[in-house]
């Protein structure tokens, strides 16, 4: 009688990619997963064969969620793209009725086409614009305006195609919504390729909630870019090539040097200098060969970004805002520069990578990259006095990485989401029917509370007192510090 056998899986696959046969199923270990993967059609069965599919794979169907929700991104802001024609028949701009508002479409692209000079032909860090005593510039950091002033140079010399579609504006936000959809997907196949063998988990990062609400709010999808390729340079040993990307990442955003606190932490408890050295020194001259020229060219534009920065108060959503809306306090607002919450906030985030540190050097095994770069990341979005509510897409790639509880983060996820049609709706201010404070600072605590709890469990985590997912996954081992074929020596090690 023949014997019904389980196929055999093929050893050949890309490199840098994991054997199939140790991939987990969300269907065996999320309860988030399972009743989607039912209602789909169920779990593998004992004799399917991992990683043999023709064409669903998980990277392809990674991919196709990364493209739909870039769609729905597009399509939650494309009520503040359209426009309305004027006595002439040209398509203008329209946000009347507050839409921007009412429909939570507000983004900083639309208004900052024509507010920066990006309509305009000439250097954008050459525009300048004149509030009350003081003159103003291009405030974002310098390959971020440098991305702005390409991505106004094509539209305005591509409008033709679509004059009388959309309003000239209009045409700039979906092409720079186009560009950054794309290096999002290209972001998510580097995230599947860093999750390992919990290659699934990277769905959490593609059908994100908080893409519907934020991928084209501002231009941050291009610095999560620059640090996840980071990452994976590092991964590779590549620390040139990655330290480089760390600074070009800067460049675009402050925020992707904060990872560099991960190596350097590692670095320490290892005694291993070279790596580190190579990337910090390779970010420092990747940032000066952007900044410099500009810095040379018209060092007053170059230095807007640190002057607004210095000198802006608390945003709507930090817990600064959250006290002051409720006490009525002011005392974090001073005349002029806010030294005050300046040093407040300076203090508590050098705080919070203190204790990082300390608890990467103490903790009873190497913690994982993705574990530290969460804690940096955290730590300065709960204690800085800006929190635009899209930088909070800098923390989804981390906390996936680091803490692939999948009911958890789709929790914060959503309540996190919410903080944004309901700070349009206080907007609006109570007069025009808008939600009083109350309901803001609610969604705030809420979502910061959240985040807190994923913090704690993620130093639990490190301290060994609870399950890590990643390593058991991994055999012990650090995705974002070790290369597949480490984890197959990590098993046969066990298993012998």
């Amino acid at each position: 009688m023949a014997v019904q056998q389980t196929p055999q899986l093929t050893t050949e696959r890309p490199s840098g990619w994991p054997d199939p046969a140790e991939r987990v199923s969300p269907a065996l270990t999320e309860p988030a997963a399972a009743g989607w993967i039912e209602f789909l059609g169920g779990r593998m069965g004992r004799f399917a064969a991992i990683g043999r599919a023709r064409f669903f794979t998980p990277l392809r169907t990674i991919l196709a969620v990364a493209w739909a929700f870039m769609f729905l991104g597009a399509l939650a802001k494309s009520n503040c793209a359209q426009g309305v024609a004027d006595e002439s028949g040209v398509l203008q701009l329209n946000w009347d009725g507050n839409r921007q508002y009412t429909s939570f479409c507000y983004n900083d692209i639309v208004p900052l086409y024509g507010g920066r000079g990006l309509d305009q032909p000439g250097f954008v860090y050459d525009f300048s614009w004149v509030e009350g005593d003081l003159t103003r510039y291009m405030e974002y950091p310098v390959l971020a305006g440098l991305f702005q002033g390409a991505m106004g140079f094509i539209a305005r010399n591509t409008y033709f195609l679509a004059d009388n579609v959309l309003p000239e504006v209009g045409w700039y936000f979906y092409l720079t919504a186009l560009v950054m959809a794309c290096l999002w997907v290209a972001t998510a196949r580097m995230v599947a390729e860093l999750a390992g063998n919990r290659v699934w988990d990277t769905l959490l990062v593609v059908g994100s909630p908080l893409l519907i609400m934020h991928a084209f709010t501002n231009w941050d999808i291009p610095s999560i870019f620059f640090l996840v390729a980071a990452l994976l340079a590092a991964r590779n040993r590549k620390f040139w090539l990655a330290g480089a990307l760390i600074g070009l990442g800067t460049a675009f955003k402050l925020w992707p040097l904060f990872v560099l606190g991960a190596y350097v932490t590692l670095a320490i408890r290892k005694r291993e200098w070279a790596p580190f050295a190579a990337m910090a020194g390779s970010a420092v001259l990747a940032w000066v060969a952007v900044n410099l020229p500009v810095y040379l060219r018209n060092p007053e534009a170059w230095g807007e970004f640190n002057r607004l920065n210095t000198e802006r108060s608390w945003e709507w959503t930090t817990i600064y805002a959250v006290i002051s809306r409720a006490t009525g306090w002011s005392g974090f607002d001073g005349p002029g520069t806010p030294t005050i919450l300046n040093t407040v906030t300076l203090v508590l985030f050098l705080g919070g990578c203190l204790f990082v540190l300390i608890l990467g050097l103490k903790a009873p095994q190497v913690p994982r990259v993705a574990e530290l770069a969460f804690l940096i990341v955290a730590f300065f979005l709960l204690f800085n006095k800006v929190w635009s509510p899209q930088y909070s897409l800098w923390l989804v790639i981390p906390a996936v990485l680091a803490l692939p509880h999948w009911r958890l983060l789709l929790t914060w996820m959503t309540v996190d989401m919410m903080v944004w049609p309901i700070l349009m709706w206080h907007m609006l201010g109570t007069e025009n029917k808008g939600l009083p404070g109350e309901a803001l600072n609610l969604v705030v605590l809420g979502r910061d509370a959240l985040i807190v709890v994923m913090m704690v469990f993620v130093v639990q985590q490190m301290l060994g007192r609870r399950r890590d997912k990643v390593r058991d996954a991994h055999h012990g081992m650090d995705p974002l510090a070790s290369r597949p074929e480490e984890w197959t020596r990590a098993r046969t090690e066990v298993h012998a």
